[in-house]
């Protein structure tokens, strides 16, 4: 015989275990891109300054990669986001009125 698949736990248990806030505290779209773009500026300087230290002798090899690494993705997922965002935009101005 089979046996039954174990329950998943609920959304709301990773989300608490993550640190993560509900939906409940978000606000509008415009905050969240907002705060995103924030999140990304802070990444980038944190690397900008990772490096320097790492140029001075302050800092680990792998400090230094970890941050350039952080950047990297960040950067590429700000590019994805902002061609997904002029594509939008372009299939807009196509639409016929």
């Amino acid at each position: 015989m089979s046996e039954p698949i174990a329950a998943i736990p609920p959304l709301s248990a990773a989300v608490r275990a993550y640190g993560a806030s509900g939906a409940s505290s978000v606000g509008d779209f415009g905050t969240m891109v907002g705060d995103a773009a924030r999140a990304s500026l802070a990444t980038l300087r944190n690397a900008e300054v990772t490096a320097a230290r790492g140029v001075a002798g302050m800092a680990d090899v792998q400090e230094v990669v970890q941050a350039a690494a952080n950047a990297e993705l960040t950067v590429q997922t700000m590019t994805q986001l902002r061609d997904k965002v002029v594509g939008a935009y372009m299939d807009v101005l196509r639409m016929a009125v």
